[in-house]
């Protein structure tokens, strides 16, 4: 990922994902004396709220060095480290592990479990929510739509993204160690306040299916995309685009 997320773009398109976020802080139920970590804080303004909810460390972490750079310059209260969710090097140092729609980038979830268990302290829990199986399914329909036309520029492509079912991840969650723990899928709807708003979010978060596309091309593609997508799902009588999403939520106790 790193090298290609826009932090700029992405601190500008990311409001659904700040919406997700903000709920599941309050599911937490904070203290408020609490030692936080953060997995792929992104642009930093979640790890900048976490932080504003106890007295205690907050350390948002993420792979993309352009974010933590972000991150950095634009929040001061939180540290930023640029670390891989799959190698995470802390040990006992977190009373709650946060993260929210950044999981579903990585491949090998069983190390990111295995980091989280050692990053907490005894008796500490993690709240985890990432794309789950089923999620953006039109969005990727209509990827696929268009496909054919753009075939030659996606030769031996693989999405970037995993997205495990509840039943898959209790699996992976059964040999880490963890005293409770528990994943559900959880429906949403993602909405967008009109077709620019959508466009911001299509270019910067699925940044993947787009990059194979030679640059005088991309916005012929991006157009067809965004067609194919508003044939399969129309916007409301108010002009709103709906994204349906599958969310996995994981809760995890030490």
């Amino acid at each position: 990922m790193s090298g290609y997320w826009k932090a700029d773009d992405y601190a500008a398109n990311s409001k659904g994902q700040a919406v997700w976020a903000n709920e599941l802080i309050e599911k937490m139920e904070l203290k408020g004396d609490e030692s936080i970590l953060d997995i792929g804080c992104g642009d930093g303004k979640i790890t900048d709220t976490l932080s504003r909810r106890t007295s205690g460390e907050v350390v948002g972490i993420d792979f993309s060095s352009e974010m933590i750079a972000y991150a950095k310059a634009a929040f001061l209260k939180p540290a930023f480290m640029q670390m891989d969710a799959q190698a995470l090097s802390f040990n006992e140092r977190f009373d709650v592990v946060f993260s929210n729609a950044a999981l579903h980038w990585v491949k090998d979830h069983h190390a990111v479990l295995e980091g989280i268990y050692k990053a907490l302290k005894p008796k500490g829990r993690a709240i985890l929510q990432m794309g789950g199986a089923g999620n953006g399914e039109k969005v990727f329909e209509a990827f696929h739509h268009i496909l054919p036309d753009y075939a030659a520029y996606f030769g031996g492509f693989e999405s970037p993204y995993t997205f495990h079912s509840d039943i898959t991840y209790e699996a992976l969650l059964n040999g880490i160690g963890f005293s409770t723990h528990q994943a559900h899928l959880v429906f949403k709807d993602m909405v967008h306040e009109n077709l620019k708003a959508f466009r911001g979010w299509l270019e910067t978060t699925w940044f993947p299916f787009i990059n194979p596309v030679p640059h005088a091309l991309k916005e012929t593609f991006v157009e067809a995309w965004i067609e194919a997508y508003l044939a399969l799902c129309p916007p409301d009588q108010e002009g709103r685009v709906h994204i349906s999403m599958m969310r996995l939520e994981v809760q995890l106790s030490k």
